[in-house]
């Protein structure tokens, strides 16, 4: 009896050694996984150059801490005086990565940081730009001094839906004249005249056949 009750006693312990064992942490655990990316923040606007606007194919983007470059969308090329386009189906400069909400977003016209302006709002210009994810925002830029295209730069050109024409269907009803009235009324009439004379004659012939054997019936009598 005692040397059960130590037995069971040596395994409860080690047991309770295991479990403490297992909760020790573990030095060669993986690190934690970093933070998912945001939904991006798309930017589109007006972008000048020394005053002037820039011409097509100057490479735009946009820099800060945690954001992704060399992605489709950033950098941008710009387009004559502008950058994207409030057109969904124009490409716009795409900010993205693993960064968090509000965090100062800083841009760059052919490599030279700009300045920028909330688009249509006519306010102060300033250095950067908070970064809201899942926006997207009218953003001017501009650069103090001029700014050239990236050599052999092809504009794309623009897609555009064409407007396909729905084609109306209208309704014609055709007004009879009095003379078709006319007509349809004395076809009907001859045609009534007709069935009624078929339908007599139909009934005369289904009687005048027993007429004859009525009339062998009376003779009998007398012969």
């Amino acid at each position: 009896m005692k040397l059960s009750v130590l037995l069971v006693l040596i395994l409860v312990s080690a047991v309770a050694g295991t479990g403490i064992v297992s909760a020790a942490p573990d030095s060669d655990a993986p690190p934690a996984l970093p933070g998912q990316p945001q939904l991006p923040h798309s930017f589109y606007g007006t972008i000048e150059a020394a005053g002037n606007p820039v011409p097509a194919g100057v490479p735009v983007e946009a820099r800060a801490e945690g954001v992704v470059t060399g992605l489709p969308g950033n950098p941008l090329y710009s387009r004559e005086g502008k950058y994207g386009s409030a057109d969904p189906l124009t490409p716009r400069l795409e900010v993205q990565g693993t960064l968090a909400r509000g965090t100062a977003i800083t841009f760059y016209v052919g490599g030279i940081e700009a300045e920028v302006q909330a688009g249509g709002s006519g306010g102060a210009w300033t250095s950067s730009f908070p970064f809201s994810p899942g926006d997207v925002t009218a953003l001017n830029l501009r650069v103090a001094t001029a700014v050239t295209p990236v050599p052999g730069y092809v504009e794309p050109t623009e897609i555009t839906l064409a407007a396909t024409p729905v084609p109306v269907i209208t309704s014609q009803v055709v007004n009879p004249s009095t003379d078709m009235m006319i007509g349809l009324i004395i076809i009907l009439v001859i045609l009534g005249v007709v069935a009624y004379y078929l339908g007599k004659r139909a009934e005369k012939k289904k009687t005048s056949p027993d007429q004859p054997a009525e009339q062998k019936d009376e003779e009998k009598p007398g012969e």
